[in-house]
């Protein structure tokens, strides 16, 4: 594929070689391959140099700037064959809203008439994207006199698709203790790159706060190994931790979150059956914030008065008007639904 795209820029080349007078010029760009997956590597090949037969001053600095879009980076570059001593190469630093720019002037010396450099460039990807795309732009400053702006611009496109994760994960629990403590286990089978791990927990599956890492890694590893996290203070009732695997280059992979739940006695009610206008008791993580629903077995909402808060009970009582029968309490809390089955006397 490189030496097919060489030979269609050289024969481009031939093309807007004409003979005229100082003509920054470009050929192409292209990606090599078209598509790279994420932190796979590829890249990226541009043609360009002198349209004409005259060289172009030193003093006109021939500048070719070329555009990467940010789903990419940059580890490299290199002329082919080797790098002109005429030319200067800077590569601007990434941005995660605009890519990189690359430019090359001549400042250190004039570009030959009929000039033709070809200049790889390595990358590596970043972001999952459908085709974004490159471009590489020819001008001279100050502007010479007879510049062609026919073959001042050229552009392509390269696409980056999901990769294999860093890590194969075989498996994730978390187990409450005896102790009252948390264990924190997960299985690996395969690692590349891997810098190492991040515990979080959770109440809500919406806010995590970090309980630790591990650092202890094989950067890259084929055989299974086995880690394991305490979490020495973790949250009464249920609760949700999410393993996060971060690479060498700072990227970072997060898993599925597991629950746990870390409580003495049961979710539900007390006593069951009760009687029309008696006190009961919820048993609930969150007394203060759950949502709470009364329903008869028809589906209606039925009410309930809530009497106060006792060790993490939320105290509640029926109405005198209730009507013998099952009805079902509904609870949401923590990322969670339950039911429970209360029998009225």
């Amino acid at each position: 594929m490189t030496r097919k795209l060489l030979l269609a820029f050289l024969l481009g080349a031939a093309s807007w070689s004409a003979s005229y007078a100082q003509d920054p010029s470009v050929g192409g760009i292209a990606s090599v391959p078209n598509s790279i997956s994420t932190s796979g590597t590829g890249t990226v090949q541009a043609n360009f140099g002198n349209g004409s037969s005259t060289a172009i001053p030193q003093a006109n600095n021939a500048t070719y700037t070329i555009n990467l879009p940010p789903n990419i980076g940059v580890t490299g570059s290199s002329f082919s064959p080797s790098a002109p001593a005429n030319l200067s190469v800077t590569i601007g630093t990434y941005s995660p809203a605009t890519g990189t720019t690359v430019t090359i002037v001549s400042s250190l010396g004039p570009v030959p008439g009929n000039a033709n450099y070809l200049f790889t460039l390595n990358v590596v990807g970043l972001t999952v994207t459908a085709g974004a795309p490159i471009s590489i732009n020819a001008a001279s400053f100050p502007p010479v006199g007879t510049n062609v702006p026919g073959n001042d611009n050229a552009s392509g496109s390269i696409i980056v698709t999901a990769g294999p994760l860093p890590v194969s994960l075989v498996s994730f629990t978390a187990k409450a203790q005896e102790n009252r403590t948390v264990a924190v286990s997960w299985i690996t089978s395969l690692e590349t790159n891997n810098k190492g791990f991040l515990v979080e927990r959770s109440k809500d599956l919406k806010q995590f706060e970090r309980v630790g890492e591990v650092s202890e890694v094989a950067a890259n590893s084929s055989a299974q190994k086995h880690y394991q996290l305490i979490d020495q203070t973790p949250y009464s009732g249920t609760s949700y931790y999410r393993l996060t695997q971060i690479d060498l280059s700072g990227k970072s992979t997060s898993f599925p979150a597991v629950s746990v739940v870390l409580r003495e006695g049961e979710y539900g009610v007390s006593p069951n059956p009760i009687s029309r206008d008696q006190v009961f008791k919820l048993s609930l993580d969150e007394p203060e914030t759950a949502t709470i629903k009364f329903l008869g077995i028809d589906g209606r909402v039925r009410s309930l008065q809530k009497s106060g808060i006792e060790s993490g009970n939320l105290l509640l009582k029926s109405p005198s008007n209730l009507s013998a029968g099952i009805y079902i309490i509904t609870v949401e809390e923590r990322g969670q639904t339950r039911q429970h089955r209360i029998v009225v006397e």
